[in-house]
């Protein structure tokens, strides 16, 4: 980890009035006041439950809050989180990790001015996880991770109780999750009456209602995928923000966002280039934070035996992974990308079978290329022009998604198979998976509780749609569902004893990337942030996220 300084902050001089809502109002914002935020990504979908983008989490982080919470990064190995309280102040795990009851924080306001009690808890549970709620989302990408969930109670205005299905040593790690930030009882009413998702999640917006250090106090203050406002909202139970005004701005050109930084017309960005972090560090206006992110990039090949593309035959998916050469992709990450050859990453805490490397990625050059010109000539693909799907804005793990995805068609060519690529928007992509109408998709993973369950059922498990068939999840790439796998997902997830728990998926991990190969893994990446060294107590947690409810301007 790397913490050194080198910028300027800048800061916007406005006048502001918001509307009424809960907190006080504030009439000016001074200098001191205002912090002008870049983001590498942009931010479509403000609906904690429906979202599954980092550029989208980054803001409801500063909006809402869950009953537990990651701890702060600190320096040396990484470990299993201890969660800390957030809207809970103390939790009680019974009957075998199949009771779980929280003592709610006494004194907490939403946005909307109504109180935090367990009935809004509750509420905001069975949002989540209820498919047919009346408030529900336009999409929950997240209900998996909380379908554990048989029964949410409320004996008492400041205590929720969970039982759950069966034992499940994950949940306070699922409980930390973004989607299960609390949304206030009275904006679930509201959203209830509107009788479309769409709708709902525009309201949500509008309206935002949770008891995070910041909201959208206008609705002008959102505008579009590219901007917004937050305000921060003086009756916050944590203390009133010092900084008044957030201003994030969709930027995904790293070389501007880096010089806006420098010269000091921004105060904090994300996501710097490997390449640009000497000189930030030899730059005392600025702090760089880098640490060893959990988070993955991979090729996912389409799996699904109903779609008509190359890559449901395993011959092809073998061959792609044979011939994927990670050398390159890594150095141009100048040291801060280390290559990947299984689903968990390196810098997870347990599940990592360190040293393994399936048997496609364990052959010479050679040996790779005819073995794998061989099989697709075998599956009569030999000349398919296939599309490769990759997002138009650089992610954390994904810094360079054209420049990636041409070395992807270049390596692929050799073999036999013509590649296309095709950029598209995040909010296009997470419509496109679920319906699985692509071949190869360019993406990635961000890991959010330190839980290898995290990975797994996300990307390569499935959940029973309303006929009771099993589907892969909605932000499976590959479009796999493997009963067997689920099965040892589940087991490798029940189990309390952490040693047994890191045996079951390394075992888990050395099996089903030979036995299927659903995707390819490329690299973990290194993440970053940078900020104005007079910008002070920022908090960056576990889960890669920041916070500035008690940040301020040094004077």
């Amino acid at each position: 980890m790397t913490r050194v300084l080198a910028g300027v902050c800048a800061c916007l001089l406005l006048l502001w009035t918001p509307a009424c809502g809960g907190g006080k109002e504030i009439t000016k914002a001074e200098e001191k006041d205002v912090l002008k935020i870049l983001r590498s990504d942009k931010f479509e979908i403000l609906d904690p439950q429906a979202s599954s983008s980092g550029g989208d989490i980054a803001i409801l982080a500063q909006m809402y809050e869950g009953l537990v919470r990651a701890p702060e990064i600190k320096d040396g190995p990484v470990s299993v989180p201890k969660w800390e309280p957030s809207l809970a102040t103390d939790w009680k795990v019974e009957d075998n990790a199949k009771i779980y009851t929280f003592t709610l924080r006494e004194n907490v306001k939403f946005h909307d001015g109504t109180s935090l009690n367990a009935d809004a808890v509750k509420k905001s549970f069975e949002r989540l996880i209820q498919k047919d709620h009346p408030a529900q989302p336009t999409k929950r990408p997240y209900a998996t991770d909380l379908a554990d969930i048989a029964k949410i109670e409320a004996p008492d205005a400041k205590t929720v109780r969970f039982t759950l299905h069966d034992s499940n040593p994950r949940f306070l790690a699922n409980v930390s999750l973004h989607a299960a930030f609390v949304i206030s009882s009275k904006a679930i009413d509201e959203m209830a009456k509107l009788n479309t998702p769409a709708k709902r999640e525009k309201w949500l917006i509008e309206n935002t209602s949770g008891t995070g250090p910041y909201r959208i106090a206008r609705a002008e203050d959102y505008r579009g995928s590219e901007s917004v406002t937050l305000t921060a909202f003086e009756d916050y139970w944590g203390g009133a923000p010092q900084i008044k005004l957030l201003s994030f701005t969709s930027m995904a050109d790293h070389k501007s966002r880096r010089e806006q930084v420098l010269a000091g017309a921004a105060g904090f960005t994300d996501t710097l280039l490997p390449s640009d972090w000497e000189d930030l560090k030899a730059n005392k206006g600025v702090t760089l934070f880098t640490w060893d992110a959990i988070n993955i990039m991979y090729l996912a090949m389409n799996c699904d035996q109903s779609k008509n593309y190359p890559t449901k035959d395993k011959r092809v998916r073998d061959a792609i992974a044979m011939v994927v050469d990670r050398t390159p992709f890594v150095e141009r990450y100048y040291g801060a990308a280390k290559p990947a050859h299984v689903l968990i990453p390196y810098t997870m805490p347990f599940g990592h079978p360190k040293d393994y490397k399936p048997k496609t990625d364990t052959m010479s050059r050679d040996e790779a290329l005819e073995t794998a010109r061989r099989l697709i000539r075998e599956a009569g693909v030999e000349g398919a022009v296939i599309k490769l799907i990759l997002p138009e804005v650089p992610r954390p793990y994904l810094l360079y998604p054209r420049e990636l995805a041409d070395l992807i068609r270049q390596q692929l060519e050799p073999i036999g198979l013509k590649i296309e690529l095709e950029p598209r928007k995040m909010a296009e992509i997470g419509e496109m998976v679920p319906k699985g109408d692509y071949a190869l998709m360019l993406l990635g993973w961000m890991g959010d509780n330190g839980e290898p369950d995290n990975f797994w059922r996300p990307l390569l498990d499935g959940v029973k749609n309303e006929k009771g068939q099993w589907q892969p999840s909605d932000n499976n790439l590959a479009r796999f569902f493997d009963i067997e796998v689920h099965r040892r997902i589940e087991e490798a997830g029940r189990e309390a004893d952490i040693s047994k728990r890191d045996k079951l998926y390394k075992d888990l991990e050395m099996w089903a990337h030979d036995q299927f190969r659903p995707i390819v893994p490329l690299l973990t990446a290194k993440k970053s942030y940078a900020w104005t060294s007079k910008l002070k107590g920022v908090r960056v947690d576990t889960g890669d996220q920041f916070y500035l409810d008690k940040a301020y301007f040094e004077k």
